[in-house]
């Protein structure tokens, strides 16, 4: 009965560690995998390279400001930012961009906007998610595309209000 005991505890022993070998190397692996992956499909789709940002100074008051998700609109990491009609801010290629705006009517329920000037075009669209005393959350989907042809589409969350 001993030496049953034993080899059943020597055969538990060995196998729990040849199953972890094995799951090392296969997540090493795959990591690398998806990685090269997804460089190659970035450098295929001739995307815009949006970056994150921090408020500008001269934004003070009423504005519209995005992220990409709810995480990185509580960690301030804002790809898009209006003064409400003056100026919107976006950083692209690590270079910031400011585009002259045309103050405009904001439907409360459906929030939907297009400026431009001549290197790039920003589409804006989102639904309302909810409202509080001056200021509405909306989530939405917002493309920036430049004179090249070169497009990038991101879903944006975020507030207006002020």
């Amino acid at each position: 009965m001993k030496k049953l005991m034993i080899i059943a505890s020597l055969m538990m022993l060995f196998s729990c560690k040849k199953e972890e070998k094995i799951s090392e190397t296969k997540t090493t692996t795959d990591s690398l995998t998806v990685v090269n992956d997804s460089v190659n499909v970035a450098e295929n789709l001739n995307q815009i390279n949006l970056e994150t940002f921090e408020f500008p100074a001269e934004v003070n008051g009423c504005s519209c400001y995005f992220a990409k998700n709810k995480e990185d609109f509580e960690n301030e990491k804002y790809v898009y930012i209006d003064d409400y009609g003056n100026n919107a801010f976006l950083k692209i290629d690590g270079k910031p961009v400011k585009i002259k705006m045309e103050e405009g009517d904001l439907d409360p329920e459906n929030f939907s906007k297009t400026i431009k000037n001549d290197e790039i075009t920003v589409s804006i669209q989102g639904q309302k998610v909810k409202g509080l005393e001056e200021v509405m959350m909306f989530d939405g989907i917002m493309s920036v595309e430049n004179k090249n042809g070169e497009k990038t589409t991101t879903p944006i969350y975020g507030e207006c209000g002020c």
